[in-house]
């Protein structure tokens, strides 16, 4: 199946004016020239885009469904190609990101900062928000490439590694376990658990490392967000279990102390997703290349 340009310039003409007259004029054809491209185009994908009466010039769902894909494939081909062009070109760049909250937290602002002053024209748009929002949002071409756990839909998405984020326990400073500088599980264990609920990649690993060691897990408390778990602990409900990254925040409370793990290889994978097999536009392959070295690089803790 081959898709010409000029065909699915000229739907998103129709889609922009919804009139067939003030389309062609701002694409500098005749009327008959772009009604045969949009009818080719349906011959081509096998479904009707446009509706159209004496009236009225609307899209059918199916176009509205091409028109979500195409408006951003054809606006990324046009950058690239303007990119090649003239290389000055990437300094007005855009790149579209989505990131999971507790490593857009941890790393991002000061990855954004320094890659603006490199690029100050470049646009930047980072999107935070959980793992199954972010693998679908990146799936369906809305953003370029997204940070976050190994992926779900490993066929579709390419994963590629850059850090480990080693899991650590929190709890309150007048705690039983306070004075260890390192605790175990089975210490945990014997206390309130408050954990992310399921369908984080957070729990999603926990689950994974306990029916591994073949230990049972029955949380206290299931809750979504990263603050309210922060407070349950400070009020002394519990233990929480959260990858190093996602205590940025609790690290300035005085009423928690966070305990390394004595426990081997229980850590979350982090890296960058992108669709397989997929080449991104010149500006997002320089953020993503930015981003993989300043991620790779050792943080202050």
């Amino acid at each position: 199946m081959t898709l010409s340009l000029s065909k699915i310039r000229g739907f998103l003409a129709v889609a922009e004016h919804l009139h067939f007259r003030r389309a062609a004029s701002a694409l500098d054809i005749s009327q008959p020239a772009l009604s045969a491209q949009i009818r080719a185009l349906e011959q081509t994908l096998g479904v009707r885009l446009v509706a159209r009466t004496t009236r009225h010039v609307q899209l059918t769902p199916d176009g509205e469904r091409f028109l979500t894909r195409t408006r951003r494939l054809f606006e990324e081909m046009e950058t690239v190609v303007s990119e090649i062009r003239d290389p000055r070109m990437l300094e007005r760049g855009r790149v579209a990101f989505s990131c999971i909250p507790t490593v857009a937290a941890h790393v991002f602002p000061d990855i954004i900062e320094k890659f603006k002053r490199r690029y100050p024209g470049m646009a930047i748009k980072i999107i935070d928000e959980p793992t199954l929002a972010l693998e679908r949002r990146i799936i369906s071409r809305e953003v370029d490439f997204g940070i976050g756990a190994m992926p779900r839909w490993r066929e579709e998405l390419e994963f590629t590694p850059i850090i480990d984020d080693p899991f650590v326990a929190v709890f309150r400073r007048d705690h039983a376990l306070a004075k260890r500088a390192k605790v175990s599980i089975d210490q945990v264990l014997q206390y309130p658990v408050i954990s992310l609920s399921k369908g984080s990649n957070v729990r999603a690993t926990i689950e994974a490392y306990f029916e591994r060691t073949k230990r049972p897990f029955v949380p206290a408390y299931d809750l979504i967000h990263h603050y309210t778990i922060g407070a349950m602990v400070e009020a002394g409900l519990g233990i929480t279990l959260l990858p190093s990254m996602a205590t940025a925040m609790m690290q300035h409370s005085s009423r928690l102390k966070i305990a390394v793990l004595n426990e081997p290889k229980f850590s979350r994978h982090i890296g960058l997703i992108k669709r397989t097999g997929e080449t991104l536009s010149p500006a997002a392959f320089e953020f993503y290349q930015f981003t993989l070295q300043a991620m790779k690089k050792p943080r202050k803790a």
